[in-house]
């Protein structure tokens, strides 16, 4: 009986690195004992081919050895990009809400559920349920031999089984959506066989492709996956990026690994290319003609799309506020390719020194970018203000505009401190009224209660050869404020519209935080002396006192992030809740189409309204639509997720990068983070951030949870949130994002309190919760760190118009 060599290959993979005996791999073949002599010789030709390797008890794939060739009657069409489904979160969002089923989580054995699988080296996954996953506690540990042919990124269909150790575990059933299309590796070549070495350590298999005329051995290449046909994984080389090192291919690989391309299909790009350079007199002879309003627009200096422009004005009542957003979806038509396009993206992805959009540049940088002195289609929220910035009345519609100036936050800030240049004299008094209406906008903001968090966050800034020149604090000043003030205020104006209507839509929502989370925070606080209630008491209002409170001391940054962990993560939903973190009854994002698909879908829901002649919704037809825009939702809100995880990942690697050459170097730093396995410090120069592993720190290291310190045996040493340090960088490993530190000196400078005594005084009335007894009996057992280690680093909100809300 003969022994195929490609299904031999390919059990060798599913093993995932665990290696099988020669037995099993007669079971997985189904051979019988008669086939034993010739399943030798085969395993004996791969093992001097250097394709397996044999420790004396079992058989691995070998990680490196070119794959099982592709059939040769593959038809070349099949090499071509496949057309693919509507996103599994659009379908699954759609389908519960239809069928009106809860979020799916997995509680017992049979149950099933659809969620995203990330898969490690070692083989096993775990599957984040679609929609309503809530953390990893919901996460379905998948054993390897139940992984199937998904890859690391894909979106499953998982079953619940009981694993071997009686706990819960899952079996892939179905691979729902194959995201995983693109990946970097190392071409490799030998005598007729070739083959990429995938560049992300997650991709376990090797990618078996066709000799490229152009890649040599050790180049690294870009990949598209053929992933149409069970078995081992093959792949097209469609570029050579050069020789492997170069730091931007990290930024590649991180977005490939979140479903994220850097191309756009060939349909996309012939949809793009009809769109017009200009608008055509047609298409303005039904809308407001705004061309004389001094519109402008304000952005960062590196910006080259512009998708807001705003001008304000006195009135006699008090003030007007003109938000022009560009209208996308005049050029976006549903269910075309390019709106296909941008909702499989549904958010645009930014790195440093590189931004993957979610339109072709054609639109994002050129018809529908609000570029100086040219005409532009917009859809316009025209807000009238009383005397104290309280919104009156909103007027919604679309126009034409031109802006009259390109603005940068740093012209626009020295203008308002009184050194502004020449170009901006003209437009300074309107620039000043705007100035003080954003500052009625805050002022009336933290009045209802909303939190405002002001984090320092770090910019990365790159030579030209993809390193890192430099990482700094990222520019926060008026203008930035005043911008961010006014979309705000149009986000909310558009959202009432929707609200008092009862039209179906895409809010913007943020719940409740948890309330164990919420009151953990503030016995926190309170053990450092500041009297912060809880339960009901703890308002928002009584929280952004607490963050004023404790601004310019060295545990801001640190008290701002743990708040922000025991918040709730916004996202986007058909159904309103509000936003608990800006204390609005209504909440949605109106204001950048170019970046955002959810901007995108209210502009189209405004003009559906406007084309029924504001006709509400028959029943059935709102029912229709809610879900299918509770599954945009869904696959708005996962999408968001993936692009923050993917950044997040680069900006690690940098920041690794970085510290490379200044290994052995100390610094001042501040404890940011406590954790079991260590205590996360933030360079006060450098603004990275690290970590001194707690077995440096002594023996018997305990974690004492409710006063977020690491306690070190029986020496009395304790470290805290706030406390300030002299750290030396031991070791930093991009490919790891990790940076390594220990103490500098044997001690630090213990933060006894956040607050000084007039802080304490200002503070002394308000009620307190009681604090816990202590807990009695043996300390909790200790838990290794969370899977995925080393562990990550805690999430960065990145410097975005609306701070993400």
């Amino acid at each position: 009986m003969n022994v195929d060599r490609e299904e031999l290959l390919s059990a060798l993979h599913g093993a995932r690195g665990k290696g099988l005996s020669l037995k099993q791999l007669a079971g997985h073949l189904r051979l019988g004992h008669a086939a034993h002599k010739q399943l030798r010789r085969e395993l004996s030709d791969l093992l001097k081919e250097g394709r397996t390797s044999f420790d004396g008890h079992v058989y691995r794939e070998q990680r490196g050895s070119p794959p099982p060739p592709p059939p040769q009657s593959q038809p070349r069409d099949q090499r071509r990009p496949q057309p693919r489904r509507a996103p599994a979160a659009l379908l699954e969002g759609a389908r519960q809400r239809r069928e009106k089923q809860p979020a799916g989580v997995a509680t017992k054995p049979g149950a099933q559920v659809t969620g995203v699988i990330h898969i490690k080296q070692e083989g096993y996954g775990f599957v984040t349920p679609l929609i309503g996953g809530g953390g990893r506690e919901n996460d379905l540990f998948v054993p390897p031999q139940f992984v199937m042919d998904a890859l690391d990124g894909d979106v499953v269909l998982a079953r619940a089984i009981r694993g071997r150790d009686g706990r819960l575990a899952g079996e892939v059933v179905d691979v729902v959506e194959r995201r995983r299309q693109l990946a970097l590796g190392i071409y490799q070549t030998k005598d007729k066989s070739h083959w990429v070495i995938p560049h992300d350590s997650n991709l376990s298999q090797n990618i078996s492709v066709a000799r490229h005329p152009k890649a040599h051995d050790g180049d690294m290449v870009k990949v598209r996956l053929q992933r149409e046909q069970k078995g081992a994984l093959r792949g097209e080389v469609i570029a050579v990026l050069g020789k492997s090192g170069d730091p931007r291919f990290e930024i590649l690989a991180a977005a490939y690994a979140e479903g994220f391309a850097d191309e756009f299909d060939p349909a996309t790009r012939i949809a793009a290319e009809s769109v017009p350079d200009r608008v055509h007199p047609e298409e303005i002879a039904a809308r407001r003609d705004l061309r004389h309003l001094p519109l402008v627009t304000i952005d960062g200096e590196d910006a080259r799309d512009f998708d807001d422009a705003v001008h304000v004005s006195r009135t006699p009542g008090g003030y007007r506020l003109v938000v022009a957003i560009a209208d996308v979806a005049h050029y976006v038509r549903p269910g075309g390719p390019l709106d296909r396009e941008a909702l499989r993206r549904a958010t645009s992805v930014y790195f440093p020194g590189m931004v993957l959009p979610m339109l072709p540049e054609k639109l994002s940088n050129g018809i529908c970018s609000l570029n100086p002195d040219v005409d532009r289609l917009c859809m316009v929220c025209d807000l009238a203000l009383d005397k104290d910035g309280k919104p009156q009345q909103a007027d919604i519609y679309d126009a034409v505009m031109r802006s009259h100036a390109r603005l940068t936050y740093s012209r626009v800030a020295a203008a308002l401190e009184g050194s502004g240049d020449a170009e901006i004299a003209p437009l300074l008094d309107d620039l000043r009224v705007a100035h003080e209406l954003s500052k009625k906008l805050t002022a009336q903001r933290k009045e209802r209660g909303s939190i405002d968090f002001d984090l320092p966050e770090a910019k990365i800034l790159l030579d030209e050869q993809g390193s890192v020149a430099e990482i700094v604090r990222r520019p926060r000043n008026d203008a930035h404020r005043l911008v961010e003030e006014f979309m705000l205020a149009a986000n909310e104006a558009v959202a009432r519209f929707f609200d008092v209507r009862g039209l179906p839509t895409v809010y913007r929502i943020h719940d409740q935080p948890d309330e164990e989370k919420l009151d953990a925070f503030a016995a926190l606080a309170r053990t450092h002396g500041f009297e912060l209630p809880g339960g009901e008491l703890l308002t928002p209002a009584v929280l952004n006192d607490f963050l004023k409170a404790v601004e310019g001391k060295p545990a801001q940054k640190a008290l701002n992030s743990l708040l922000l962990r025991a918040m709730m993560q916004a996202q986007y939903s058909p159904d309103n809740i509000g936003h608990y973190g800006l204390a609005a009854p209504t909440y949605l994002h109106f204001t950048s189409p170019i970046r955002r698909y959810p901007d995108l879908m209210v502009h189209r829901l405004l003009k559906e309204h406007w084309a029924r002649g504001g006709r509400p919704l028959r029943e059935h037809e709102g029912e229709e639509q809610e879900a299918f825009l509770a599954g945009v939702s869904a696959q708005c809100s996962d999408r968001e997720r993936a692009a923050m995880k993917a950044e997040r990942d680069v900006d690690n690697f940098y920041a690794a990068l970085y510290m490379q050459d200044k290994v052995g170097e100390k610094f001042r730093a501040v404890v940011s983070g406590v954790v079991e396995f260590g205590l996360f410090c933030e360079l006060e120069d450098v603004f990275v951030e690290g970590l001194i592993p707690a077995e440096s720190l002594g023996e018997g290291v305990e974690l004492d949870k409710e006063r977020q310190r690491l306690v070190v045996g029986k020496s009395g040493r304790s470290y805290s949130i706030g406390d300030e340090a002299v750290v030396e960088v031991m070791s930093a490993d991009p490919a790891r994002r990790r940076i390594t530190l220990s103490l500098a000196q044997k001690g630090v400078m213990q933060a006894e309190r956040w607050l000084t005594p007039e802080d304490l005084a200002a503070t002394a009335g308000a009620p307190s919760k009681p604090r816990r007894p202590a807990r009695r009996g043996p300390p909790p057992e200790k838990h290794p760190p969370p899977r995925g280690s080393p562990p990550g680093q805690k999430p960065r909100r990145k410097g975005r118009r609306g701070g993400g809300r």
